[in-house]
């Protein structure tokens, strides 16, 4: 697929035309995909870090990629400043967006681990990974709190590649384990973004969390996917405060979630972010 600074004339002028409300913008897109336009790699600069993205698999811009998941990013910025030194294990780390962002916004990351098990996006991932400034290590596996084989399994509400889960079992999949990776001591950071199979992550990282000297940790609480599994997000929470102090912060609205009730609210569609740390309360910095 053919690299390219930026993005192509004509996607930009769809993108344009999209945030104008101007008619015929999707038109034009879907034409420029029917075209084979839009089987490029855009190469984007973050600061000190180039971002490639694959058009045909995402319609970004660079505005859309400063804009992803900005409240979350910065939430998880704002954690991490304390630390020092600190590896970060990407769980869904599909083509690096989330770890190229935290490395252009911040110079705490000291290596990284990026877990994703879908082979479409493992030459982009690895591309973007090897744009960063500091050390990182691809893992084509799946993460759960066992060593094994699986398969992915498309969500009924969501048939894309981003909502697929893991079904452990015979498959074509590898599995693997934060703790496999044998990071002990020193500040570590997980993003688990693992559509309903964070509780199982958090439990095969037990050893990471404990021995690690400050611990972040960022879970993605989305309502389809609670549904699904029947399984509140709070339940990772609570995991977390049984294995060692957390202070916990909703990333989207900048409320303390209570541990006495279900993180989700009734009817909720919105997908929410929330970030955990182990630095006291009184080093806690401000997330509003």
């Amino acid at each position: 697929m053919k690299s390219m600074s930026g993005a192509p004339l004509m996607f930009r002028i769809a993108k344009r035309m999209a945030r104008s409300r101007i008619r015929g913008a999707s038109f034009l897109m879907r034409r420029l995909e029917d075209l084979g336009m839009l089987n490029v790699i855009a190469q984007y600069q973050l600061g000190r870090v180039q971002f490639c993205v694959p058009l045909s698999r995402f319609q970004w811009d660079l505005r859309d990629i400063e804009s992803y998941e900005v409240k979350l990013i910065n939430t998880f910025c704002r954690a991490v400043a304390p630390l020092n030194m600190v590896t970060l294990f990407d769980c869904g780390a599909d083509i690096g967006t989330f770890s190229s962002l935290v490395c252009h916004r911040t110079e705490q990351i000291a290596k990284i681990f990026a877990f994703e098990p879908n082979l479409d996006v493992h030459e982009f991932l690895q591309r973007n990974l090897s744009n960063l400034p500091v050390p990182s290590q691809m893992i084509p596996k799946a993460v759960s709190n066992f060593n094994g084989r699986g398969l992915l399994e498309r969500a009924d509400y969501d048939p894309s590649d981003h909502a697929r889960f893991l079904l452990p079992g015979d498959g074509p999949i590898e599995v693997t384990t934060i703790d496999s990776m044998n990071v002990r001591d020193g500040d570590i950071a997980i993003k688990l973004d693992v559509e309903g199979g964070e509780l199982n992550t958090l439990k095969g990282a037990v050893e990471t969390i404990l021995s690690a000297r400050q611990c972040v940790v960022t879970v993605e609480a989305h309502p389809a996917v609670a549904r699904r599994t029947g399984q509140d997000p709070i339940e990772c929470l609570l995991f977390l405060k049984s294995l060692r102090p957390f202070h916990f912060v909703v990333a989207e609205t900048g409320e303390h979630p209570l541990m006495t009730a279900p993180l989700l609210r009734t009817q909720q569609t919105e997908v929410w972010n929330i970030v955990g740390s182990t630095y006291s309360e009184r080093g806690l910095p401000s997330f509003k």
